[in-house]
């Protein structure tokens, strides 16, 4: 295993344990079948490709190096997570190995851990916000009065979703729950039944993305909606 490598690799993983600047050069999209977030991000001076599995929260991908020598591997499983709930930021914490590339072959010596210390934001993996205003995300003051709904579909199939003005929200696949759309603009939010959710939300397409945790928060929801009047 490179030892530069390694060096290398712990030094970059310290680096993005704050949320990301708005200003640092970043890319994040999912794949067709909804299942991975694709990241490219500059971390201290490399460039840090990584694929997010969110049936496990696993990361894995490549370090490139400003030096032009081959790119390294890095493999992380998420062992632990902690929120902030003054920032809205939910942080995962990781086991991270990292290996080199391989030459004729593979073998159980190629990966080194880095750290089992490793905490990444979940923020990481979300694009920028257009904006953090929810209120044009809003379904109405109620559930009561609302005349559309969001159509929602993507890595655990599809159901519609409703946010209201008075801090309540509902899922048709989980029903209804308290959830404060305005004040949890470009945070995490933490529900009451222990998962977390995010919002963001695009008015110049009027489309919602959700980020959803499940209860024991082993896997990451991610739906693109669309809204529709009843």
């Amino acid at each position: 295993m490179n030892t530069r490598f390694l060096i290398i690799a712990a030094a970059a993983l310290t680096l993005i344990v704050p949320r990301p600047s708005a200003a640092a050069p970043t890319g994040v999209q999912w794949t067709p079948d909804s299942n991975r977030l694709l990241v490219s991000k500059d971390v201290g001076n490399e460039r840090w490709a990584i694929t997010l599995n969110v049936s496990d929260f696993s990361a894995s991908g490549n370090i490139y190096f400003t030096s032009g020598e081959a790119p390294g591997f890095v493999w992380c499983s998420k062992t632990g997570e902690d929120f902030d709930a003054k920032v809205g930021e939910l942080d995962l914490q990781y086991s991270c190995y990292g290996a080199s590339s391989g030459f004729g072959g593979f073998t159980e010596g190629d990966w080194s851990l880095i750290s089992d210390s490793v905490f990444l934001p979940l923020s990481f993996f979300i694009p920028p916000a257009e904006t953090c205003d929810l209120s044009g995300a809003l379904n109405g003051s109620s559930s009561g009065s609302s005349g559309n709904f969001w159509n929602c579909g993507g890595s655990e199939g599809t159901f519609q979703f409703q946010v209201f003005a008075n801090g309540t929200a509902f899922s048709s696949a989980t029903g209804a729950f308290d959830y404060d759309a305005v004040s949890e603009g470009c945070r995490i939010a933490q529900l009451a039944d222990g998962s977390f959710l995010d919002l963001e939300y695009s008015p110049s397409l009027d489309h919602l993305t959700l980020y959803e945790t499940t209860t024991d928060v082993k896997t990451l929801i991610v739906s693109e909606c669309a809204r529709e009047d009843f």
